[in-house]
């Protein structure tokens, strides 16, 4: 019990010997990015990614680097008093805790140590939640745990738009500039847009990053279109999304709606959606979409895919 008390105050030096932490890291050819998620970091010698493309690995060394996405907002910085007390309970689970500023950008090094290991979480604080990267290893392997520690701080963010192309989508019914996602069609009428095209797996990490463009074959009067998109849009709006805004557009000739969903929990912004129902002379399209991370920035993206849109004869 000594060696273990004195290993973990030699482990909390680690953290508070540097009051303040500032770094500006450029993406290099040594960053390698976590799977569905837009951050790179630089995983120490002999880690490798794992299967499912959300961790960094070293069986030898029994250490490891992970990703996560939490649905809460952390930002100490805040003036609202809510997410300081909500960032203040979720500190007070951890041992240690210090501000780290990465390209002029706040973010949280917080560690705790449980069951003979130590893990050190590097907190990205995002719009919509919390990317967390988290580093576990021996407590009395301090090496170690200081090369996981350098390895959170080399993280970078990596702009989607920089990891593809922006290839042009077609199929037999329509072609559409989908913004550098992957398509993964999901039947003859349905196909699902993501960043690495595995719709599920991506669902599976709490990333909801995702557009759709679905056919119907339904003929819809043009006085009636404005009505018809508007019970489309509604029959998918679930009772914590509230449709903000809807207008009236025309896409390469053909007339339609868009619609932006916004999603809130306890008066927090969870996530946004975008929507827009499209006719053409005998058929309608949906097109939907949900970003709970870099939310505008998606937005963006689905609004672009979405008025890209054309129909083939």
């Amino acid at each position: 019990m000594k060696k273990f008390i004195t290993l973990a105050a030699a482990v909390a030096t680690l953290f508070s010997a540097s009051a303040k932490i500032e770094k500006s890291n450029e993406r290099t050819a040594e960053h390698k990015k976590f799977d569905n998620y837009s951050y790179a970091i630089v995983p120490p010698a002999g880690y490798e990614l794992t299967d499912n493309g959300t961790a960094f690995r070293n069986p030898e060394k029994k250490s490891g680097i992970s990703i996560s996405h939490l649905n809460m907002i952390l930002d100490a910085s805040s003036e609202n008093e809510l997410l300081k007390v909500t960032f203040q309970n979720f500190v007070a689970g951890y041992q240690t805790n210090e501000s780290v500023y990465i390209n002029d950008t706040e973010h949280y090094l917080v560690s705790k140590t449980e069951n003979g290991r130590i893990f050190t979480t590097l907190v990205v604080p995002e719009d919509n939640g919390s990317v967390m990267i988290t580093a576990s290893s021996p407590v009395d392997d301090l090496a170690e745990i200081e090369k996981t520690k350098e390895a959170l701080l080399s993280v970078v963010y990596v702009d989607p738009a920089d990891m593809a192309s922006n290839p042009i989508f077609e199929n037999s019914l329509y072609s559409i500039a989908n913004q550098g996602f992957r398509a993964q069609p999901e039947g003859s009428t349905l196909v699902a847009f993501c960043e690495s095209g595995d719709f599920a797996k991506e669902q599976a990490t709490g990333r909801l990053v995702y557009f759709k463009v679905l056919m119907n074959e339904d003929a819809v009067k043009p006085k009636e279109q404005k009505m018809f998109a508007t019970e489309v849009v509604k029959a998918l709006v679930s009772d914590h999304e509230t449709i903000t805004s809807q207008n009236a557009v025309e896409v390469n000739g053909l007339p339609g709606y868009e619609y932006f969903i916004t999603e809130t929990e306890n008066g927090a912004v969870k996530s946004k959606s975008y929507a827009m129902v499209v006719f053409t002379s005998g058929k309608y399209y949906c097109f939907t979409s949900k970003a709970n991370q870099e939310i505008d920035m998606y937005l963006q993206k689905f609004q672009a895919a979405a008025k890209s849109f054309q129909a083939k004869k």
